[in-house]
């Protein structure tokens, strides 16, 4: 966008942004000439948006509302958003910029919470919106376990899966254990859609190796709803039109070089009912410096910056873990922790003859000048087979253990 353009779209947001109660007083007179004046402007925190929750924010008539939602509270407690008519088919525009274009001749199973998140929402309407054919499989409910979303695949000809990256892995080892192929006997999917966590390259590559079919990633979250989406050519763009994004790093003053990982603070640039200005979103993000084939920057989403691994000084993402898993041959099911200046990842065991060689971990070591122990556990022992209906019906996923569950693993190794 132009710049003398994108000033004026900003001073915009924050003019509709003060008709607000807590902006009126966040931003008081606050006016923008140049980008450097916009870098003036104070941070919107999580803190601040829970501390005036629900209508702090608010900045449209409540007559204009439509949709309520929170965010998941895994960080804290929830936070109230907002979003009127004109927000969601905003969302649902950004949404069909996906290279997956759906169409009348899909069936998409939904396979996210249906409650207070906006993902589930976000893709059923998208879906109605090209007429695809909407099969609301709720993943917080024991009406739809894993089980019953293979027999919604087959039986009903499903040719989209949205789902959570870890629960495309998770559903085709139910249908393995069921004696099915992913590859072949789902011949109508064509395409997994995926939101709610980070993806990296190395999963989406295991996702497609698993399943057969192409993997288009959405990136968003409550507060904002979709904000970046999968080109033709499977890397992450933002919707630039709509967002003002900055990606700062641990200063929150200095823009991060292409190629390094940063903050990533947002701005909506639409008359939102809950409008962001300038929101640490906690999340991190890689801008890299090659451009894509369609021609647009390539952004990568590295997680919550508070769900690192931390050792000797260095930092580890999901990324890292992932790249050092993605050469073994067990890699569906892992979690990590940090112990006396180790690094421990645990990842399920896949087939019997299933190892780690000495050799590779000396590899690691070398590279990232910190001690590495990979150990293969059986299956189940981060994930509970046992009861069916639980298994993938947890909240987010998570890959940090705590120090009493990698001391619970590591003795059960021992």
């Amino acid at each position: 966008m132009e710049e003398q353009k994108l000033i004026t779209r900003l001073q915009e947001a924050i003019e509709h942004a003060k008709t607000s109660t807590f902006y009126q007083k966040h931003l008081l007179q606050k006016h923008i000439e140049t980008l450097e004046d916009f870098k003036n402007i104070p941070f919107l925190t999580k803190d601040e948006l829970r501390n005036h929750s629900p209508f702090g924010l608010l900045a449209v008539r409540k007559e204009k509302l439509v949709q309520y939602h929170e965010s998941s509270g895994t960080t804290g407690e929830p936070i109230s958003i907002w979003y009127s008519e004109q927000d969601l088919q905003n969302i649902v525009n950004r949404t069909n910029e996906t290279a997956v274009f759906f169409s009348k001749n899909d069936t998409m199973i939904v396979r996210f919470p249906y409650a207070m998140s906006i993902i589930a929402h976000t893709m059923q309407d998208t879906g109605k919106s090209n007429k695809t054919c909407i099969i609301p499989a709720d993943s917080r409910t024991s009406i739809t376990p894993m089980t019953r979303i293979i027999e919604l695949l087959r039986k009903c000809e499903t040719t989209i899966l949205s789902c959570m990256s870890l629960h495309a892995i998770m559903l085709a080892e139910v249908a393995i254990n069921q004696g099915l192929d992913p590859k072949v006997d789902f011949p109508h999917l064509r395409a997994i859609c995926t939101a709610g966590e980070p993806i990296t390259s190395y999963r989406r590559n295991l996702i497609k190796d698993i399943w057969g079919v192409p993997i288009f990633d959405n990136y968003g979250m409550t507060e904002t709803g979709t904000i970046m989406v999968d080109c033709m050519y499977h890397h992450l763009h933002p919707a630039l039109d709509d967002f003002y994004i900055e990606v700062l790093e641990d200063d929150f003053k200095t823009s991060t070089k292409q190629g390094e990982i940063g903050n990533l603070v947002i701005t909506t640039l639409n008359k939102s009912a809950t409008p962001m200005i300038r929101y640490k979103t906690g999340d991190t993000v890689k801008v890299q410096e090659e451009l894509c084939q369609c021609g647009k920057q390539i952004y990568e989403i590295h997680g919550r910056k508070e769900l690192l691994w931390k050792v000797k000084g260095r930092q580890f993402d999901i990324w890292d873990l992932e790249g050092m898993i993605s050469p073994l041959s067990s890699r569906k099911f892992w979690a990590a922790g940090t112990r006396d200046h180790v690094l421990y990842v645990v990842i399920e065991r896949e087939n019997t003859s299933d190892y780690v060689d000495c050799h590779y971990l000396d590899l690691l070591r070398d590279q990232y000048g910190i001690e590495i122990k990979i150990y293969i556990v059986e299956k189940g022992a981060l994930y509970d087979r046992q009861e069916p209906l639980s298994f993938g019906m947890k909240g987010k996923p998570k890959y940090i253990l705590t120090q009493h569950e990698l001391d619970y693993i590591l003795n059960s190794i021992d």
